[in-house]
């Protein structure tokens, strides 16, 4: 079928709730009006669903990348779509492909009533694309300040519909919750306070970033924030008044960045995770809540295979250390390049096989008899593919040159008196540190470069 097409009818949809069946009508419709439905071994119906053009590139759509292919493959005459935006809300994706078509000379048709016809002109579709990617911003906006004012579920709140009204009514059950929560945050007076009032648990409410998020929240004043200020939402019952809202949100503002940085300091203590030494399986990390540094747990029925987060870390930045001050740079950079050049020229030696491959395939198809025309496109299909494997390797080979990069952070490191930083530190544990396996009366620790130095012992 695929050597035979000439016509694409490409639809879109951006959820999976809506339905592609106006596109499908609008193109059938047009198929019929030029007598073109019954040839149907020339047109070929592709739909990208569930793909919204304003949170996934062209790239990530399947479909369209498969039109965009057949059609520099000269297999596609004509491609009949909705409106331009089913192609794209983006103004640079949409000029990329309106330009593939005018290269390649093909037609396309817009089957919407108010939709432009396609120009062959690259500046006016470039204008063209320009509306379309307001018109997707537009509708973001929209949508956006729809769920501010029409949230489809909010905590504290019951939603009915009455006649064509949506209106919000107080949960009785959560408004004193919900009050005294606003009425505690504006007393906070200090940092600390602000991170016990945040960890103290409370019913229903024992994540902060909830709280926060009810915190920064106008619908429970019965407003929502505009480009203009806070603008009132007559449909809503206020649980607190904007006054109380707004002393709270400040309150929010002073101390989230103290917050975050509390939270950064706690996650990169829990950068490695460690491996039960009885069943080989990867621990689980347990926390009292986001602050607290928790600990390693396995998960299965070791229950006293168990280690904090605290003695862990110690343990991993004295082995580390202790190591650093008796390994040899000049020999750990010896054994580095070594690897470094065993595996490039590996893959050097699948590269030159790749390539070889490809010189042949492409004589193969130049010199093919007209016989087996129809053979053309599994060539042209396994030349793809060696080309993509050939940009593959390279990349790898690129990497592993990068890989002198880490040599000099160790021996730069290394040279500091042992006076690191925490992030020095950090990139020390990365690239030594292979496996920790956690027993029940102690832990075991394998570095990189230990093992290297096996190998280079035996060799």
């Amino acid at each position: 079928m695929i050597e035979n097409i000439h016509i694409v009818v490409y639809n879109r949809v951006s959820s999976a709730a809506q339905s592609l069946e106006l596109q499908e009508s609008a193109a059938t419709r047009y198929l019929e009006s030029r007598d073109l439905v019954a040839n149907k071994e020339s047109i070929m119906h592709l739909s990208d669903n569930n793909v919204s053009a304003t949170k996934y590139s062209m790239y990530e759509r399947p479909k369209l990348m498969k039109l965009i292919r057949l059609i520099k493959e000269g297999k596609v005459g004509t491609v009949i779509c909705y409106k331009r935006d089913r192609f794209a809300r983006n103004f640079y994706e949409y000029v990329e492909i309106a330009e593939i078509f005018i290269k390649h000379n093909v037609d396309v048709v817009y089957t919407a009533s108010n939709e432009p016809g396609f120009q062959k002109k690259q500046a006016l579709e470039a204008f063209y694309g320009m509306l379309a990617q307001m018109e997707g911003e537009n509708l973001r906006t929209r949508t956006n300040d729809t769920r501010k004012q029409y949230p489809s579920r909010i905590f504290g709140y019951t939603k009915k519909k009455e006649k064509d009204q949506v209106n919000y009514f107080i949960d009785e059950s959560k408004k004193d919750l919900i009050r005294t929560l606003f009425i505690e945050s504006s007393n906070v007076n200090d940092e600390e306070q602000f991170i016990e009032f945040l960890l103290t648990r409370r019913a229903e409410l024992t994540k902060p970033e909830r709280i926060i998020r009810i915190l920064t929240n106008p619908f429970y004043s019965a407003h929502y924030e505009t480009n203009l200020g806070y603008q009132l939402l007559p449909h809503v019952e206020p649980i607190v008044s904007l006054e109380t809202f707004l002393n709270a949100n400040s309150q929010v503002d002073k101390f989230l960045t103290y917050y975050e940085e509390q939270l950064q300091k706690v996650e990169r203590l829990a950068t490695l995770t460690p491996v039960c030494g009885e069943c080989d399986g990867s621990m689980k990390h347990r926390k009292a809540n986001p602050l607290d540094q928790g600990y390693f747990v396995c998960r299965d029925n070791h229950k006293r295979v168990a280690i904090s987060v605290r003695e862990l870390n110690d343990l991993i930045n004295q082995t580390v250390l202790d190591y650093v001050q008796t390994i040899s740079i000049k020999h750990a950079e010896k054994i580095i390049l070594k690897r470094i050049r065993t595996e490039i020229k590996n893959l050097l030696q699948k590269q030159k096989k790749v390539t070889s491959e490809y010189l042949d395939t492409s004589v193969e198809i130049s010199t093919l008899d007209q016989r087996y025309h129809s053979s053309i496109s599994m060539y042209l299909d396994k030349i793809r593919l060696l080309k993509e494997q050939s940009t593959s390797i390279s990349s790898d080979i690129s990497a592993l040159n990068d890989l002198s990069n880490d040599i000099k952070t160790i021996k730069q490191l290394t040279k500091l008196e042992l006076n690191l930083s925490q992030q020095e530190m950090q990139q020390l544990i990365e690239l030594l540190v292979d496996e920790i396996h956690v027993f029940e009366d102690y832990i075991e620790i394998k570095l990189f470069l230990s093992v290297f130095q096996k190998d280079m012992d035996v060799s």
